[in-house]
């Protein structure tokens, strides 16, 4: 059984949309000192929540907060468990703790450690 042939369809001279090639990076005066000023600009914080009609709160003021994560290791219990087997729970927890270090870039501390 043979497919059937695809129909092609023509377009009419006027229906042809014209190819503008443009620059990146071209950008107008005006638009160039609206686009400085929000790159350079601060964080952005409300006064108050913004709520709907019925009084719930849609977006609230997203303050970032400084959380200080607590590994279930201490440093000693975490250089040990990385030379243990990977058959081992221990070393992927220690495995585990190593990424949260890797992402939170400094803001973890060790079990037992003083703040």
């Amino acid at each position: 059984m043979a497919l059937p042939e695809p129909k092609e369809t023509l377009i009419s001279e006027r229906e042809k949309i014209p190819i503008v090639e443009r620059k990146e990076g071209e950008v107008a005066p005006e638009i160039k000192d609206y686009i400085t000023k929000v790159e350079t600009a601060a964080e952005i914080s409300l006064p108050q929540p913004v709520t709907d009609d019925t009084g719930q709160v849609i977006v609230d003021d997203v303050a970032p907060t400084k959380v200080k994560i607590t590994l279930p290791l201490t440093e000693e219990e975490m250089h040990r468990g990385l030379h243990y087997k990977i058959a081992d729970s221990i070393r992927w927890l220690a495995e585990w703790c190593q990424r949260l270090i890797k992402i939170a870039h400094g803001k973890f501390i060790y079990r037992g450690a003083k703040v």
